[in-house]
């Protein structure tokens, strides 16, 4: 049976604790951070493991954290008051809020746990004003300030009347450098999320976890993760009037964090986890980490380093209890011997791969794992249950989203010998795409065909594009047909995709392949791009666009580009970007057609880069500048693929005509080189 202890981690969380961190010695940091969920009305499930796990991750960034859970009007004033009593002239302070919210009259109001749905009008008496909670902050003489609203989720309070909006309203400070994050954009809903963290959260706690980028940084690549993630349902944005540049967490000298853990067996998992669970707590704020870790290992090497550093964080104030999960709990009177309740972990909730057929939990997209939180549940679980392969993949894929791809494949490669096809799969895809290894198509294949046989539909897809492209196996489009067919018929969105391309370009050079047929390959677009397939979309602009369904239809291709573009699809800014360069049906305008590269390149891909390049080369839509030109030619040379398209080979020929001086290209590659180390592509 699944007990408690398994998905309850501690002790309540009333922080009030300077975390050692190094910052600068004039740079005080501050934060208070609060978690509304337990409402009369309109629960919610995350805002208080919001506050918690973002408690966590600003004590590791230095800040001295203060946090609320479930307040009152009354407790909720009381708390900023307090909170503002201690903070010196010229720190800086963080406010954070999670919960419900709304706008009255124009003015953002974070809502209280004590206000009631059948009393709309003491919505602005009870309602804590956002603008004032700012104007506080300043009035203490706050020199940066940073407020994240993650408090946009729809909600039952808002009385059906002109004077009350739906989700928040923008807003801005003039009073200091300030940033003001919200969770999506002005007047409409954030979404709690299928995990332990909202996608705002949990995309925020994994991008404050890196190292060295600037805040403006961090709150892009949030925006970028929850808009892809979430399908453009929710796209967070900032309102910020600052000058300087503020890191959470600092650059380190220090190598990129690894732990070898061998050749893992089931005999070696439970030593390779007390590995890399020591590794990601030891620099740990949080004492329950140290306490967990030394409940599940008590006869570890770092078990007396362990037990030092909770005390010493306990004598601090620190008083940390894990995130509260009860949502997915079952009493134990009423759980099923074997079924959902007595097996799902804590590992499943955080870490479960929505395409993974055998995951038991709702699983969390790629790009909002909270992976900080993750690794910390999955060693627990993986530490109770070694053998367990489920277990095995969800930490090979926390691993793989850090890249950290030997340790990945190590998990990947034993889940897979338990005849885990999600982990085949995974691991195919390094071995195909060269990750953390050589290319090895051969390998990657042999790995997609043992998923396939097991009726992973996802390795079928995989299967028929080796057939489509000749990797390993000899080009066959009749092959590749077959394949695409047997996952389309199961509803998979990718196989969809690939046999509508098939139907779209017709038989290959031999003759092979299926007869061209324009009006099939449309359906079978249209009901991938209905399933959320971005890759489809695009198709269908390419094809609107290039009058390949009758006369070009300029406006509608380029509505289904928009709309691959907004939710994440590499393919189609790009090629936005050069209909709006080269005036292709539209007016040209080479501003938009720059935004649109930069969304491309932002995304990864390398002819947008090279084609952002060339518009800073030539002055188009941006001013003239070599070196940045330069820049963007030397990160597509390092991140290309030198078999696709020629990539590496057109980047750098680009460089060379540039012919600059030596200080200016020495000056680009250091600033390519370090771009590429903190992106890591």
């Amino acid at each position: 049976m699944l007990l408690v202890s398994r998905l309850f981690l501690g002790g309540l969380i009333w922080v009030f604790a300077l975390a050692a961190f190094a910052v600068a010695e004039e740079e005080q940091r501050f934060a208070l951070v609060v978690g509304n969920s337990d409402y009369s009305a309109g629960a919610l499930k995350n805002p208080v493991n919001d506050a918690r796990s973002m408690a966590a991750v600003l004590l590791e960034s230095g800040f001295e954290t203060t946090v609320l859970e479930n307040v009152s009007s009354a407790e909720f004033n009381a708390g900023i008051d307090a909170f503002l009593e201690t903070l010196p002239e010229g720190a800086v302070g963080l406010f954070y809020y999670a919960g419900h919210a709304l706008q009255r009259d124009g003015r953002n109001l974070l809502l209280p746990v004590d206000i009631r749905v059948d009393d709309p009008g003491g919505i602005a008496e009870l309602g804590i004003s956002a603008s004032e909670v700012v104007e506080k902050f300043h009035g203490k003489g706050i020199d940066f300030g940073i407020f994240i609203l993650d408090a946009c989720r729809n909600n039952p309070f808002a009385p059906d009347d002109s004077e009350t909006g739906r989700g928040l309203a923008s807003m801005e400070s003039d009073q200091g450098e300030t940033l003001i994050g919200f969770a999506t954009e002005a007047g409409a809903v954030a979404y709690d999320g299928t995990g332990p963290n909202s996608p705002y959260t949990g995309a925020l706690i994994t991008e404050l976890d890196k190292q060295g980028n600037d805040i403006l940084d961090v709150f892009r690549n949030v925006r970028r993760s929850v808009r892809i993630w979430t399908d453009g349902r929710q796209r967070p944005f900032i309102a910020a009037s600052i000058e300087r540049r503020f890191v959470f967490n600092p650059a380190s000298d220090a190598p990129a964090e690894t732990v070898d853990i061998g050749t893992l067996t089931i005999d070696t998992v439970r030593p390779a986890i007390e590995k890399i669970w020591w590794a990601a707590i030891r620099d740990s704020q949080v004492p329950e980490d140290f306490r967990a870790f030394v409940d599940h290992f008590p006869d570890s090497e770092n078990v007396r380093q362990a037990r030092n550093l909770a005390v010493d964080l306990e004598a601090k104030g620190v008083q940390v209890r894990g995130l509260e999960l009860a949502q997915f709990y079952v009493p134990e009177d009423f759980q099923v011997a074997d079924g959902l309740s007595g097996v799902v972990t804590a590992c499943d909730i955080a870490a479960a791969d929505p395409d993974d057929p055998q995951r038991i939990a709702d699983g969390v997209p790629w790009g909002l794992v909270n992976v900080r939180l993750a690794l910390r549940d999955c060693s627990a679980a993986i530490a109770e249950d070694p053998d367990n392969p489920r277990l095995l993949h969800q930490m090979g894929r926390l691993l793989n989203i850090q890249s950290r791809f030997a340790e990945a494949e190590g998990f990947y490669r034993l889940a897979a010998s338990m005849e885990y096809s999600a982990a085949m799969v995974n691991l195919g895809y390094l071995y195909s795409a060269g990750q953390g290894r050589d290319q090895d198509y051969a390998e990657a294949f042999r790995l997609y065909r043992q998923a396939a046989d097991l009726g992973n539909l996802r390795a079928r897809t995989n299967i028929g594009v080796f057939y489509e492209r000749g990797w390993h196996v000899a080009k066959n489009l009749d092959e590749a047909a077959l394949w695409y067919r047997l996952a389309a018929q199961n509803g998979w969105p990718n196989a969809l995709d690939t046999l509508g391309n098939l139907y779209r370009k017709g038989p290959g050079e031999d003759g092979r392949g299926l007869r061209q047929d324009i009006d099939e390959a449309v359906r079978l677009f249209r009901v991938a791009a209905e399933l959320g397939n971005t890759n489809a979309m695009n198709n269908l602009g390419q094809l609107y666009l290039k009058g390949e369904t009758g006369e070009p239809d300029a406006a509608e291709g380029i509505r289904w580009l928009e709309r691959a573009a907004e939710l994440g699809n590499i393919y189609a800014p790009y090629t936005l970007g050069r209909v709006y360069r080269d005036g292709d049906g539209v007016e040209k305008d080479n501003a938009r057609a720059v935004g649109y590269l930069q969304q491309a390149t932002d995304l990864g891909n390398v002819p947008a880069r090279i084609a952002l390049g060339r518009m800073y080369e030539d002055g188009r839509g941006v001013e003239k500048d070599r070196g940045e030109a330069a820049f963007h030619y030397i990160i597509a040379g390092l991140i290309g693929d030198a078999r696709k398209d020629d990539e590496v080979k057109a980047a750098n020929d680009r460089l060379a005509g540039l012919q600059l001086d030596g200080t200016a290209l020495s000056e680009a590659q250091a600033r390519a080189e370090e771009w590429v180390r903190n992106n890591g592509r």
